[in-house]
């Protein structure tokens, strides 16, 4: 994919997005200048890849998505002409993760959603392990995003809360494969930067974040 059809297709979307939702930013003074950053959000709707992306208009994001978004019509054909790559999560495959690693080592911008999936519930789910390999292994800046609205899906002109927190470095392993308590504490820092920036509502349910605290000491 070009340069000039990815800064088209984003152009196009900034015209778009805002007719379809009314979006409000919060933190954009947290916002980097330059390229080069890991994004990190909970994800709510298959609109999180597009508005994130929006944020940085002027630098180009390589975008993990899940395989299923690519199905879904308009979305699915948007995600992949915006150079997004798709995951499929049971298949093991990490050439996804090492293509995306490469890409921040070269300056762009990238972006997952380490809950893997959209939450069911609006709450904040377990955090995989992908996003904090990634993390991890690059050494990074990374950039919490929380995004949020009300209700469980999105609606014609719902209105979307985007809000951006301060970026945070990962302590870069020099290990292949790190260890599991590594990516677990790598894991718990991530949720605690993407929670700050949620609601009371969509913060992740008693027993999820008592497991997730659980698992350092496990």
């Amino acid at each position: 994919m070009s340069n000039a059809f990815y800064r088209f297709s984003v152009h196009v979307m900034q015209i778009v997005m805002p007719l379809c939702f009314r979006i409000r930013r919060e933190g954009t003074e947290n916002l980097p200048l330059e390229g080069g950053y890991l994004f990190i959000s909970n994800h709510r709707s298959m609109a999180d890849a597009i508005l994130i992306p929006l944020l940085c208009p002027k630098k180009r994001f390589f975008i993990l998505a899940k395989q299923e978004l690519f199905s879904h019509g308009a979305v699915g054909w948007l995600l992949k002409n915006l150079g997004a790559v798709a995951v499929d999560r049971g298949a093991g495959d990490l050439s996804p993760l090492q293509e995306l690693s490469d890409r921040l080592r070269e300056g762009e911008n990238a972006l997952i959603f380490p809950e893997g999936t959209r939450s069911k519930d609006g709450r904040l789910a377990r955090f995989k392990s992908g996003a904090a390999l990634i993390a991890a292994q690059t050494g990074v800046p990374v950039v919490p995003v929380g995004i949020s609205f009300k209700g469980l899906k999105l609606h014609f002109r719902s209105r979307i809360t985007l809000r951006i927190g301060e970026p945070f470095t990962i302590q870069q392993t020099t290990m292949e494969n790190p260890s599991v308590a590594v990516l677990k504490s790598v894991r718990q820092e991530m949720t605690q930067h993407v929670c700050a920036l949620l609601p009371e509502e969509a913060q992740p349910a008693k027993k999820n974040a008592s497991e997730q605290k659980g698992d350092l000491h496990s």
